[in-house]
């Protein structure tokens, strides 16, 4: 029985497959470069977000005004207590 043509171009030598190189990838147990590029940009916002909910939150909280809010530029004024000594009850 001859072979017929769909049956001998299913079975025609195909290219040689190339030479695997191996190289060196840097990592740190299973987080490597190109896999932590992908995550910078959602755990930007993510940190901006939590960042913007910690200010919000400890606003009021007269420690983190002296030490954070205070130091500040944009908002050295806002939590400037600017009452006169005559006017504190104490």
């Amino acid at each position: 029985m001859i072979p017929t043509l769909a049956a001998r171009s299913a079975f025609r030598a195909s290219a040689r497959a190339q030479a695997v190189k191996y190289s060196f990838q840097p990592h740190v147990g299973r987080f490597a470069p190109e896999n932590v590029i992908k995550w910078v940009p959602s755990l930007a916002l993510w940190g901006a977000g939590a960042g913007a909910a910690v200010t919000l939150f400890l606003s009021g909280v007269p420690l983190f005004q002296t030490d954070v809010l205070k130091k500040l530029p944009v908002l050295k004024e806002y939590y400037e207590d600017k009452t006169p000594d005559s006017d504190k009850p104490f």
